[in-house]
This record gives C-alpha cells, sequence and structure tokens, in this order.
C-alpha cells in the first residue's frame, strides 16, 4: 500500500494557501481538533452552542466545499487571524463531512497521511446507526489507520457522555459504509438502523458506499452529493439483484479499504462514474434538497 498517497492534496483538501500557518500549528492530533472545533460549528448543534443562524445563511455555509474556503469564511466571520479560538457565533455553519474534511486538510499540508471516510456511528443517537463521517490517519508508529472524529469537542460529550478518545475511535463505534451494508446483508442487523432522520434502510446506505469510495479516492464529495448514475436521488430504490450483487461488490472495497480498486471504480464502474462533462455544481444543494421535502 503506498500511504504516500495521502499525503497529497486533493482540490478539496487543498490548503496551500495557508501553509505558514499551518506549519506553526502543533502536530498533535488533539490540538488539530481543536483548531478545526474553532472554525467550525455544527449546524444541527447551533442551540446547544447558544447560536441562531438565518436559514439562508445556514445553507449557503453548509454548501461550502472546499477546505480552504471555509477556513477563509471562518476569518472574514470574525474578522480575526487564522489560528484563534472563534466564537461560536462566528464559526462556519458545517456538518460532520466538513470536520472531517478540515482536519485531513491540516494533516494532509503537515504531511501526515490522512482521509475522510463516510459511513455510521454509534454514539450520536442511541440505539441507531446515524450516518456521519471521520477522518483518518495513518500512525507511523503503529502502523496502522487510526479514526479521529474532530467534531466532538467537551460540549458534545457533556451531552453524549461517550466513553471512549475521539481521537481514537474504536472501530465498533464508526462502521464504514461498506461495513454496515454487509451487516444488514448478512442479517446481523435492520437496514432501518441505519441513516438519518427518516432517511434509511439499503438505500441510504447506498449513497453512503458511493461517497465513501469517491472518498477513498480523495474526491471528497458533500454529504447530499446525487445525481448521476444509479444516485440519481437522495434515496434511490435499489433496482434488483444485479444491483444488489454490485453493491456488495463495491462495499467490500469500502469494507476493506482498497483504496487502488476504489481509484478504479469511480471511473471505470458506468454505474456510479461521473458522466462525461459532469460538474459537482450539477448536484442539487442542501437548500434545494429540504425545500422538495
Amino acid at each position: 500500500m503506498n500511504i504516500s498517497y495521502y499525503t497529497e492534496l486533493s482540490e478539496f483538501t487543498d490548503l496551500s494557501c495557508f501553509q505558514h500557518d499551518i506549519n506553526l500549528l502543533s502536530d498533535d492530533i488533539e490540538k488539530i481538533c481543536e483548531f478545526v472545533q474553532h472554525n467550525l460549528i455544527h449546524a444541527y448543534w447551533l442551540k446547544r452552542y447558544g447560536v441562531q443562524v438565518e436559514e439562508s445563511a445556514k445553507f449557503s455555509e453548509m454548501q461550502t466545499r472546499h477546505s480552504k474556503d471555509i477556513i477563509t469564511l471562518a476569518m472574514n466571520k470574525s474578522g480575526q487571524s487564522f489560528d484563534v479560538k472563534r466564537n461560536p457565533k462566528d464559526r462556519v455553519v458545517s456538518v460532520c463531512r466538513d470536520f472531517a474534511l478540515v482536519l485531513c486538510s491540516v494533516l494532509r499540508a503537515k504531511n501526515i497521511p490522512a482521509r475522510i471516510r463516510c459511513g455510521f456511528a454509534t454514539y450520536l443517537v442511541a440505539g441507531h446507526f446515524e450516518d456521519h463521517w471521520i477522518c483518518e490517519y495513518w500512525n507511523q508508529q503503529e502502523s496502522r489507520w487510526v479514526m479521529v472524529d474532530a467534531q466532538l469537542d467537551s460540549t458534545h460529550l457533556a451531552i453524549l457522555n461517550f466513553d471512549f478518545d475521539p481521537c481514537d475511535v474504536p472501530s465498533s463505534e464508526f462502521l464504514y459504509a461498506g461495513k454496515a451494508w454487509a451487516l444488514c446483508r448478512g442479517d446481523f442487523t435492520s437496514p432501518d438502523k441505519f441513516g438519518f432522520n427518516s432517511f434509511n434502510g439499503l438505500p441510504f446506505i447506498k449513497g453512503s458506499i458511493i461517497r465513501d469510495l469517491y472518498a477513498l479516492s480523495k474526491v471528497e464529495l458533500l454529504a447530499w452529493d446525487i445525481g448521476w448514475g444509479i444516485l440519481p436521488e437522495y434515496i434511490t430504490p435499489i433496482d434488483g439483484d444485479g444491483e444488489v450483487l454490485l453493491l456488495d461488490e463495491l462495499a467490500l472495497i469500502s469494507n476493506i479499504s482498497d483504496f487502488e480498486k476504489a481509484i478504479n471504480v469511480i471511473i471505470s464502474c458506468n454505474e456510479i462514474k461521473f458522466p462525461v462533462d459532469w460538474h459537482l455544481s450539477n448536484c442539487p444543494t442542501i437548500e434545494e434538497l429540504y425545500s422538495a421535502l
């Protein structure tokens, strides 16, 4: 495995414009997570931090796709420099994907192999596998990928009362999308336990598998990017046994984190590759999806 692939910046994790400032940040994972937390605030946790944001502004900030734009927006909102603890109201309204993305971006800028993953967490909603994203980095000393949830600050701890280190999330607490699919296909648990709000089931997991394969390939999609291949809608029913078997294969790639196969499949598999001349601006925005509910 060529781990160095994950030290190379992607379009979405490129923070080279802040390289000098990043060099001054600590290399300690916990400290880097604090930096992330000082710049982002989760859209569904605003009230917990005493923050109110207009709907249009909230959706606009949630749509920020690139880490450099997230950091720039945080600096502009607060009028403060790169490395400060911003007031919650001055942080960028985000979701879990963005916490993972910014952490991943800083780590790559520090030449530490890192990638974001799409899957499901056990610790956000009791008795449920909640749609979630984390970052994982390569620990050279221990020769393993370490999962980190940069969203989990002291406010989350006080409310969720989880009992693990957010900088070393156990594999039992966060499942890759492919692992979730395998558990459901093996009848080890119900697909209805996987998802977000009223969106759940194997069709939901399908979308997560596709996004995880793109993330493994360093194409870090937004959590609601849809509109191509077998994912024309946010929740797209599975089309027969043939698609189930295809998803079995795709899920295995996600489950074992085979990034070489992931890279190959997102450009060669007609069912999930981007169409010719496709651009991510073709995907509906989060505001458009909510307005359609």
